[in-house]
């Protein structure tokens, strides 16, 4: 069945004349009345009687417009779906860099939208820490990430995502020896830090930096967990996110020391180049909408 015949079939119906009808679909009135022919001959049945007056429908004529003008509403749905996805079409792999837990970032609801929204796109997520996320980008070698940390190169472009608190944190055997320490105290102990490119090194120095002093660095390690665990076996001193110095604390592992605290930002970034891509016009709406920006 030619989805013309049923068009023409339609119109016919509405303005009940050939003539008519020839104008509005720009078809003379042989090709129109062929088309009619050829559909009644299709389906078996008389769909107009011809009279002086015009064309009048008879009544399967009249059963059949509805089903007739739902089959051509249902063909433009399936034209105006498929353009949508022509100009929508986010396709290959995604590859995105992460720092820190999944919850965190809120992964797991923007990566649901992602997948339910883009169907033929392909992740690939692989974790570093901020410095690393950000190189990474510049070299091309992940479309976007996650860092802690205003980056400061142009070419990187940011979504300021939510703020992020950072607590100095101790083993919890330390904790009255610390209660009235001062910084020029603190830095005589042990301090655990993390590599040059992980944006805690660097809220660390501005935080030291801003009391004028400067600490004693025993270990360097590149993940919050093992920063934690070497804190609670009395290693020494770090700074951690204030969700795993609470948890740490609230069970008997670690202690806060209060003077201890820094607040800097979580963001979003990528290329500024590529902001006009496919893959970042799709991604940017959807990393605002998870973060309720």
């Amino acid at each position: 069945m030619d989805l013309q015949q049923l068009r023409t079939f339609t119109v016919i119906a509405q303005e009940g004349s050939l003539a008519r009808a020839s104008a509005q679909l720009f078809l003379s009135q042989p090709a129109i009345s062929a088309q009619i022919k050829a559909l009644e001959s299709e389906l078996r049945v008389k769909l107009f009687d011809r009279t002086p007056k015009g064309m009048t429908l008879t009544f399967a004529g009249k059963s059949l417009l509805q089903e007739a003008t739902n089959a051509l509403i249902a063909a433009n749905n399936v034209s105006a779906k498929a353009q949508h996805f022509r100009q929508n079409a986010v396709s290959g792999e995604f590859k995105l860099g992460t720092i820190s837990e999944p919850i965190v970032l809120r992964l797991g609801e923007f990566l649901a939208t992602l997948i339910e929204k883009y169907p033929e796109l392909r992740l690939s997520l692989s974790q570093g820490i901020s410095g690393d996320i950000s190189s990474r980008i510049l070299n091309r070698e992940i479309h976007a990430g996650y860092v802690i940390g205003e980056p400061q190169n142009p070419k990187i472009s940011s979504i300021k995502l939510a703020s992020i608190t950072l607590r100095v944190v101790a083993p919890v055997k330390w904790k009255d020896r610390l209660s009235d320490a001062t910084w020029q105290e603190i830095v005589q102990l042990p301090w655990l830090s993390t590599p040059e490119k992980c944006s805690f090194r660097q809220i660390a120095s501005r935080m030291f930096a801003r009391h004028g002093v400067r600490p004693q660095t025993v270990i360097e390690a590149d993940q919050e967990i093992m920063l934690s665990d070497l804190v609670a076996q009395g290693i020494g001193l770090s700074l951690l996110r204030e969700d795993i110095a609470a948890a740490g604390e609230a069970s008997g592992k670690l202690a806060i020391w209060s003077p201890g605290i820094e607040i800097d930002h979580l963001y979003f970034i990528y290329l500024e180049e590529e902001e006009q891509s496919p893959f970042m016009q799709a991604f940017i709406p959807l990393v605002r909408q998870v973060w309720r920006l």
